[in-house]
């Protein structure tokens, strides 16, 4: 090695105690400065590669869609956690968890779909509504007109006809207050979609005897004439499950909170075989939140004002988790700030929307004004009142609370088994999370 670019090292002596020099060349000095420099700007901000591998995390196979069988929101909660304890975060009590439960319908054995003799695929060709009961038989397909193509129609077609319990089929239908819900003389109820069929689990918490599928229309081209139907439901009345719960205290108002929620959990499974990774819904969300969680976390980092992360479950199937904590808060909720709920926000091309900015109009602006001088997004989009997501219940209380996904057509899937960590794009991932910093830096 050349001797000009060896450390070398020797040891001072002094009557106190031994000191270590340790003598560096030029260019070794100028290495190491960067790597310092860059390491601080890796503990110190966003860490989109963080986020992947706990966007990684939450869509693996193991953790079964981080629904309601096998453990899925279980075994997601516990990675939560876990990350909040390796950051060093605090919990409210004895533990990250506070703990409840809802009911639900599941479907946690084989399903089996047949249109004449040919099989379908579970998840790719066809899902099942969440509020089936088990069935198992063959029937006879009856087709509807594609004039009827909404609930009114469909209501007023069901009742001046005979079905004799066949299954009906109806082609590109709206039927958003029909679907799921018993139909007399009718079997069941095949809806056509143009797309990849999408599933949801918030009518999951009756049983209706009357079964509804959604079927790819491309596996209906030849019109087959019968219907083969296998499956099981187990309707559990009182799923237990947790919301993640944990905090950073604020250095000058720790009475007071910012607080970031997102739900970590998703559909899970229908049936043994599919199962949704839900990247965008919401392992997204639950990634940043947790990537905040670790940056605040760190001394050099700590707010002014205590910011707490709740991470919800059950948010799929009727905002239970944030619904629960509403009811039941850890801190009181008058002392929440400003409460932003993150919700799918993997993509960002076009920029953000904010749900309840127009409620909001100086929280918009102030987040204008800081995109306008930073240009951290290409938009800030204003949007009203909706109860969508976990900000609802907090906002229903009088918190001042808004909801932000982003927006754009690089992942465009959504409900489906397709929502996976391949490739995701996390394209305004860096923007938002500064966004979000300044808040915290200075809020209203």
């Amino acid at each position: 090695m050349d001797s000009e670019k060896k450390i070398s090292c020797h040891f001072e002596r002094s009557e106190k105690s031994p000191k270590v020099i340790l003598l560096y060349p030029r260019k070794v000095v100028g290495y190491l400065f960067f790597f310092f420099l860059f390491s601080g700007l890796l503990l110190n901000g966003q860490d989109v590669d963080y986020a992947r591998h706990c966007l990684e995390k939450l869509t693996s196979k193991n953790f079964h869609g981080r629904g309601y069988i096998k453990n899925g929101d279980l075994k997601a909660a516990k990675f939560v956690a876990g990350e909040f304890e390796k950051n060093g975060l605090q919990h409210f009590g004895n533990e990250y968890f506070q703990e409840y439960n809802f009911a639900i319908n599941t479907f946690p054995s084989r399903i089996k779909i047949k249109l004449d003799k040919t099989s379908l695929i579970a998840g790719k060709d066809f899902v099942i509504s969440c509020s089936n009961s088990s069935t198992n038989g063959i029937f006879n397909l009856v087709y509807i007109p594609d004039s009827i193509n909404n609930d009114s129609l469909f209501r007023e077609y069901i009742l001046n006809n005979l079905f004799n319990e066949n299954v009906v089929v109806v082609i590109t239908a709206n039927l958003r207050k029909a679907y799921g819900k018993k139909i007399k003389r009718i079997k069941g109820v095949v809806i056509l979609t143009e797309k990849t069929p999408w599933w949801h689990v918030s009518n999951g918490k009756i049983i209706n005897e009357t079964f509804w599928i959604k079927i790819a229309k491309e596996k209906f081209s030849e019109k087959p004439k019968t219907i083969s139907v296998k499956f099981e439901n187990e309707f559990i009345e009182a799923h237990q499950t947790q919301n993640i719960i944990a905090f950073v205290k604020g250095k000058k108002y720790p009475e007071k909170f910012f607080v970031f929620t997102a739900h970590y959990d998703h559909l899970g499974m229908m049936g043994n075989k599919a199962y949704f990774p839900g990247a965008n819904d919401n392992g997204s969300g639950t990634s940043m939140l947790l990537d905040l969680a670790r940056h605040y976390s760190q001394a050099g980092n700590q707010p002014d004002y205590s910011v707490a992360f709740m991470a919800f479950s059950g948010e799929e199937a009727g905002l239970h988790g944030s619904k629960f904590y509403a009811n039941n808060p850890l801190f009181p909720l008058g002392n929440i700030k400003l409460l932003v709920n993150l919700d799918m926000v993997g993509t960002g091309s076009d920029g953000i929307t904010v749900v309840n900015s127009s409620i909001y109009k100086d929280l918009l602006e102030q987040m204008r004004t800081i995109n306008d001088e930073k240009g951290y997004l290409k938009q800030i989009k204003e949007r009203g009142e909706s109860c969508n997501s976990d900000h609802c219940p907090f906002y229903q209380k009088g918190v001042k609370s808004v909801f932000i996904y982003t927006m754009g057509k690089e992942h465009l899937d959504y409900h489906t088994i397709y929502d996976d960590a391949n490739d995701f794009p996390f394209t305004a991932y860096n923007g938002l999370f500064k966004l979000l910093n300044q808040l915290v830096k200075e809020p209203l």
